[in-house]
């Protein structure tokens, strides 16, 4: 398994258990994360989730591009439900969700965070949606969220260069809620889960489904976003080329076609 779920009281534990290459995400560990949110859906104990990645390294740097997964338009035709770790634009999920970032949280990984209500970061992480560096494009759910959550300019800024984010400044955009010394982030992350905790489940649901319709892009919402201009990005010579030089360690050869 490449994905641990525990139930720990009220609180459901979400762990991606790939350290040997930062908590990427493959096809498989992203269908153990669809279901491990079904999982949390169901169970009616689970009234906070922590969602995590093994190590101190890396919180999850986003898909694991050297996993032999679809590329390009492919990759963006796989269904991914809930969007990127099922967790990114999930529509469905009414339970509060802790974002643990430990480490790099990159990509996907950076989505993630997006995606959930709360974040809680050690002092040691960073943030960055690098997509474009590689020929590719922040669609589960990147641009609307982070669009939504700081000023456009730094949004391009990140999204256009590739720029990442210490978890300092991503505390002073108000991206993550707490930034702490490593040492000190599975004490923060509780405090959090005490303070969901105080508070009335059904006040919680309510309130998840109103920040959900006003503030996070449905699936199909994303999905009528593919314009021709990003059909063209991902199915060009340039989309299959910086997917390449990222698995042979090379800096792409942009060609614009």
């Amino acid at each position: 398994m490449n994905v641990r779920f525990e139930v720990d009281g009220h609180v459901g534990r979400i762990t991606i258990d790939r350290p040997d290459v930062l908590n990427a995400v493959d096809r498989r560990t992203q269908r153990e994360l669809e279901d491990a949110w079904d999982r949390v859906e169901r169970d009616e104990r689970i009234r906070v989730a922590v969602l995590t990645g093994t190590g101190d390294r890396a919180f999850c740097v986003g898909a694991d591009m050297k996993s032999g997964d679809p590329d390009g338009l492919a990759y963006w035709s796989d269904t991914r439900r809930g969007g990127f770790g099922g967790i990114s634009v999930r529509q469905s999920l009414l339970t509060p969700v802790i974002a643990r970032v430990n480490g790099l949280a990159l990509g996907g990984g950076f989505e993630m965070v997006l995606g959930a209500d709360l974040a809680v970061a050690a002092e040691s992480a960073v943030f960055g949606l690098p997509e474009a560096l590689v020929g590719r494009l922040p669609l589960d759910g990147g641009v609307p969220l982070l669009l939504g959550a700081v000023p456009r300019k730094v949004a391009a800024d990140v999204m256009f260069t590739g720029r990442r984010l210490s978890a300092a400044e991503a505390l002073d955009l108000g991206l993550v809620n707490e930034a702490v010394p490593a040492g000190e982030l599975d004490a923060a992350v509780d405090r959090w889960v005490e303070r969901v905790l105080r508070a009335a489940p059904l006040s919680h649901r309510a309130i998840k489904q109103l920040l959900l319709a006003s503030t996070r892009p449905s699936p199909e919402e994303i999905t009528q976003n593919a314009t021709p201009a990003v059909v063209r990005a991902l199915g060009s010579v340039d989309g299959a080329e910086g997917p390449a030089a990222f698995r042979e360690k090379r800096p792409p050869r942009w060609t614009g076609t």
